[in-house]
């Protein structure tokens, strides 16, 4: 067991460098994040660019950043669906919304939309339950391929994260004027 001695002159230390420390590491995470960010933008699958446009940067807390995408489907993408699974929700309920507004933009994209209450928006709505059906068995037996971009980019910087962090801390301890 160690053994710690004038532990209030290191308490005292330690609270002249946590102004220092907090201002250094909050400028060094806020470029790390937005370096982490970047690089998920740029192995974000480009199919709809919803995807890599939404990825934000929150500072919830003073040392803390929340880097990730805001698009629903975004942990679909990072880890895919395997056959055999749940697949998509039914088509009657709301959790499908999203999926049902996708697909009308792909299926009656420049077509005029019919009437209300007419024999055209039956045809039209059969149509788009159809295809949604087709794709939720598409999707139960076949899956989606894993896609990820969130891992890889933080993988790929972390050795730059953690050398940048702790030059960034011996910066603060120098400036508080302690010993690093």
């Amino acid at each position: 067991m160690a053994r710690v001695l004038n532990t209030a002159a290191i308490r005292l230390a330690m609270q002249r460098m946590a102004p220092a420390m907090e201002a250094e590491m909050g400028g060094e995470l806020d470029a790390l994040a937005q370096l982490v960010a970047r690089r998920m933008r740029q192995l974000a699958p480009k199919f709809r660019s919803l995807l890599a446009v939404g990825i934000r940067v929150d500072s919830p807390e003073p040392l803390v950043r929340d880097i990730g995408p805001t698009a629903s489907y975004a942990a679909y993408q990072e880890d895919g669906i395997k056959p055999g699974g749940k697949g998509l929700p039914r088509y009657d309920d709301p959790a499908s919304a999203d999926v049902l507004a996708w697909l009308r933009t792909k299926v009656f994209s420049g077509r005029t939309p019919p009437r209300k209450n007419t024999m055209a928006a039956v045809r039209a709505n059969l149509e788009l339950r159809d295809r949604y059906e087709g794709l939720a068995w598409h999707i139960r037996h076949k899956g989606i391929k894993a896609r990820p971009f969130v891992k890889p980019a933080f993988d790929q910087l972390e050795p730059v994260i953690r050398v940048r962090l702790q030059a960034a801390g011996e910066r603060a301890v120098a400036q508080a004027g302690g010993t690093a």
